[in-house]
């Protein structure tokens, strides 16, 4: 059973000292600097990971969680600060585009240098040089400096030398999506024949296409720790999960206030990482200490987290409302929100979610009013999407006297996106002649809300409710319709 484990981390850790000043490294390296002047930072605390041959890993976190660091360590181009690393097998890492290669040289010369430098043998040598050139399709660029090349070309280069070696451990760090569709195609099925070839992958990817590709199991980095392992469609669910609601936070919290999103702070990812480890059935696995992380994060951070997190989230600071001069008085627009269906204040909407805006209408003068409210919303392009106006609405208010006027949206449609939003109430509106409208008070773009569709690489601007039928016999269409249409 050990004989196929290719890589093992037993209680790996990686620190780095943060230096307030640069001559600061200096004097500690020649054992002057004290400690109170150095800054521990852990990039990786207490990895065990043991990865068996022919094993396909993928590496899933969020920036700064530590993946490229754990590479790193794998590949040896770093030295754990405590633990041991085991890799047994030849591993060609694809991790920094154009690492090892010459500008100035063309293709082919990088293309025969980068197989020398990696000790391939002299019989395989001139076999692997045609692959590489067939590979990447490059034609005459071949014989062009590289640095003539396009990111594209390039990609290619990078990607068929290091897959021709054909190494016992392929690790590749973020470098998949520079080619074009095509070539992305090519570039999977290479990888899918060099892994049932009993090549071990180790894969890093914010895409979780690729990891589901790609990848039978995966771990889940957060903060140096590994918080999941397991299956790669039950790790990406809860990725996924965590990742929307950590958006939702940090998008109502951006929103709602002119201060450093709360959304940074520790005590919130972990505990929005913990809710869905729970919801999917997992415990933490290395924060055992996790209600401590919590405690004291929040203590350094604001006396009562919830109190933050739970307080009305408006859509406009007073600042950034744009108010047209008013062409009737009387009425004023001095509150708007966004609700959800249990009329909580929100700022971020998922496609099909229910949701009221919500206007506030204050008097600033005694009398009968007549009102129409309208609300067009915009794309962040400034692309006017949708208008809504409402009925005339006749109400007698004291000065100081306020009224509500909802807009419902049983389920809004709109796609993936950042909208703004204006709102007004008019005293008379003629859709059909503009000219003749004239409003209590207008306020122009003011209000910012964002939507979360279903697929984030679905750029649709709306999702339009639409049946699909199946039409199983040709002939219960009318013979002389098909004809008409033909001659159209």
């Amino acid at each position: 059973m050990q004989d196929s484990i290719v890589i093992s981390l037993d209680n790996v850790s990686k620190s780095y000292k943060l230096y307030r000043k640069k001559f600061q490294q200096m004097l500690d390296l020649l054992g002057f600097s004290p400690a109170k002047d150095v800054e521990i930072f852990n990039a990786l605390r207490n990895i065990n990971l043991k990865i068996k041959k022919g094993q396909r890993l993928g590496i899933i976190g969020r920036n700064g969680a530590g993946k490229t660091t754990l590479l790193k360590l794998i590949t040896q181009n770093f030295m754990p600060t405590s633990g041991t690393v085991v890799v047994n097998g030849t591993i060609q890492a694809l991790m920094q585009m154009g690492l090892g290669f010459h500008p100035e040289f063309t293709g082919l010369e990088n293309i025969k240098s980068a197989l020398l430098f990696n000790g391939l043998p002299a019989e395989q040598y001139q076999q692997t040089v045609e692959d590489i050139i067939d590979f990447t399709e490059l034609g005459d660029f071949i014989h062009q400096p590289l640095k003539t090349y396009s990111l594209g070309m390039q990609s290619r280069l990078y990607f068929a030398v290091a897959t021709a070696i054909k190494p016992e451990i392929l690790v590749i760090d973020e470098v998949m999506g520079a080619g074009d569709a095509y070539f992305s195609a090519k570039s999977a099925e290479r990888m899918k024949r060099l892994t049932d070839n009993g090549c071990t992958l180790l894969l890093v990817s914010h895409s979780m296409t690729q990891v589901l590709q790609f990848c039978d199991e995966s771990i889940w980095l957060e903060n140096g720790e590994i918080v999941m392992q397991g299956d790669s469609l039950d790790l990406v669910k809860s990725y996924e999960a965590y990742s929307r609601k950590l958006e939702k936070e940090y998008c109502s919290t951006q929103l709602s206030t002119n201060d450093k999103p709360i959304i940074q702070s520790k005590w919130l990812t972990q505990k929005l990482m913990k809710e869905v480890l729970q919801e999917h059935g997992q415990i933490p696995e290395a924060n055992n200490d996790l209600e401590k992380i919590v405690t004291e994060a929040t203590q350094e951070t604001v006396a009562d987290p919830m109190a933050v997190v739970s307080q009305k989230t408006v859509v406009a600071e007073p600042s950034s409302i744009s108010r047209w001069p008013s062409q009737e008085t009387g009425l004023i627009i001095s509150d708007v929100s966004i609700l959800d269906h249990n009329n909580k204040p929100i700022a971020v909407i998922e496609t099909g979610d229910q949701v009221n805006f919500l206007m506030e209408v204050e008097a600033t003068e005694t009398g009968n009013y007549g009102c129409i409210p309208v609300i067009l919303i915009f794309d962040d392009g400034g692309r006017w999407i949708t208008r809504h106006c409402g009925e005339l609405i006749n109400v007698d208010m004291q000065r100081g006297n306020k009224i509500h006027i909802d807009l419902e949206y049983s389920a809004l449609l709109l796609g993936t996106g950042t909208y703004t939003f204006s709102a007004a109430i008019y005293k008379t509106l003629n859709l059909e002649d503009l000219s003749t409208a004239s409003y209590y008070d207008l306020l122009s773009r003011s209000f910012t809300f964002k939507v979360i569709g279903p697929y984030k690489i679905d750029s649709s601007i709306i999702h339009h409710p639409a049946n699909w039928k199946l039409r199983e016999h040709l002939n219960s269409i009318d013979s002389e319709q098909l004809q008409d249409t033909e001659s159209i």
